[in-house]
């Protein structure tokens, strides 16, 4: 394709590969700028290659679905919502969270272009006096820092700490760049800083670990076990708990294998090698969390007792217990 206002026949103009190439939306200026025209845009919906998002947007087929609903609204995905689109493991939402600029106008509904934005929509507006520059993010999301900025303002600590801590395990980000979001966010949560922990594999571990914190339990993350390898965590010198996504299920379909069986096999050696292990699914620690913090106690307390007693009328080797009783 030529410089910017010229245009090139034949088949080298492509209509959606240039939506792609702007971050898989783009404005009907944006595309008469490159050197199309309307006849060119109108050929290419016909033939389905793209599609009209809302007045004047343009997007593929292959878009993904909540930035589709986020431009249709008039803004961009911020928020879990955003997170999730960069890649990242967090928890889920019934809503995507859509930051639209204060002279927004003729906002629209996330399902039809056609309808005005109702109270009833899974989308929530947020309203922002930020520059809305369209550099960063790209045309339909937030950058993450600025998602990861929107979470410490309005989601609650569990929420706000699972996905930083996300993206402190699979971004790598350093502490320092983690930092930097706290000192965008109100003062009111800097004491969530030092929660962050890039040890955390999921979002069901961190809320674990805050939620064991919380009730006094200590937490020891991912403690490795001879002949197993990593634990989710340690709650005491023998008893540690390994919480299971879907993946672990025995009729999980996912890209890769089950892990039910391997999770077996791995608690079998820990209890060998004199360990306990508490194993729970999310469906037990959002509905249910109160009887799993009551099995973590008594493991715990348990633990400690034998322990204690151990220590103090230590048994003798078993070879020689066997002397004794022949």
């Amino acid at each position: 394709m030529g410089a910017l206002g010229s245009r090139q026949p034949g088949p080298m103009v492509d209509v959606e590969q240039t939506i792609k190439a702007l971050g898989m939306f783009a404005r009907r200026r944006d595309l008469l700028q490159r050197g199309f025209d309307d006849s060119d845009i109108t050929a290419a919906l016909a033939a389905h290659r793209i599609f009209r998002v809302r007045q004047g947007w343009f997007s593929v087929p292959d878009a993904p679905a909540d930035g589709v609903e986020a431009v249709r609204v008039g803004g961009k995905l911020t928020g879990v919502a955003a997170l999730a689109s960069y890649g990242l493991r967090v928890p889920r939402r019934e809503y995507i969270d859509v930051v639209v600029p204060r002279q927004a106008c003729r906002l629209r509904s996330p399902t039809n272009r056609s309808a005005p934005l109702a109270a009833s929509e899974r989308a929530r507006i947020h309203w922002t006096e930020d520059p809305y520059v369209e550099g960063q993010g790209g045309p339909w999301r937030v950058s993450l820092d600025d998602a990861l900025v929107f979470l410490l303002k309005s989601e609650t600590r569990d929420i706000a700490v699972a996905c930083l801590s996300a993206v402190a395990r699979y971004i790598r980000w350093p502490q320092s760049r983690v930092a930097g979001v706290f000192a965008r966010a109100p003062r009111r949560v800097a004491s969530w800083l030092p929660l962050v922990c890039a040890l955390d594999d999921s979002h069901g571990e961190t809320f674990v670990r805050l939620w064991l914190t919380d009730a006094g339990i200590p937490w020891e993350s991912q403690p490795r076990f001879p002949g197993v390898g990593k634990i989710d965590g340690r709650v005491s010198p023998n008893v540690f708990v390994e919480i299971d996504g879907a993946q672990h299920d025995p009729n999980w379909t996912g890209e890769t294998p089950s892990s039910y069986g391997p999770d077996h096999d791995r608690d079998a050696t820990v209890v060998i090698g004199g360990g306990t292990v508490l194993r729970y699914v999310y469906r037990q620690l959002y509905s249910d969390w109160p009887r799993c913090l009551a099995a973590v106690r008594r493991a715990r307390e348990d633990d400690l007792e034998l322990i204690a007693r151990r220590e103090q009328h230590p048994s003798p080797p078993r070879s020689l217990s066997r002397k004794r009783r022949s």
